[in-house]
C-alpha cells in the first residue's frame, strides 16, 4: 500500500529544497572545520561561522544545489511517468 500520489510540482520542490540544505550544509561546516578549528583560539569557528554565513559563494552554491535538485527530480519524476 502506499500513499498519495505527489505532483511533479511537489517532487520537484522537494528535492530542490533538499538539494539546497545539504549544500548549505556542507559548504558551512566545511568551511568552519577547516578555516576555523585547530587554532588554538575560542573564537575563531565562530568567526569562521560568520564570514561564511554573509558571504555571498554560501548562498550561491546553496541556490545551485537547489537547482541541480530540482532538475534531477524533474527527470527522475518524468522517467517514472513514462514506465507506466
Amino acid at each position: 500500500m502506499s500513499g498519495p500520489r505527489r505532483t511533479r510540482a511537489q517532487v520537484v520542490v522537494a528535492w530542490a529544497i533538499g538539494g539546497f540544505a545539504i549544500v548549505w550544509v556542507l559548504v558551512v561546516f566545511g568551511t568552519v572545520l577547516v578555516t576555523g578549528t585547530g587554532t588554538g583560539n575560542f573564537f575563531d569557528p565562530w568567526r569562521a561561522l560568520g564570514r561564511v554565513l554573509v558571504q555571498g559563494s554560501t548562498w550561491a552554491a546553496a541556490a545551485g544545489g537547489a537547482v541541480v535538485g530540482g532538475v534531477v527530480a524533474a527527470i527522475v519524476d518524468g522517467l517514472q511517468d513514462k514506465r507506466k
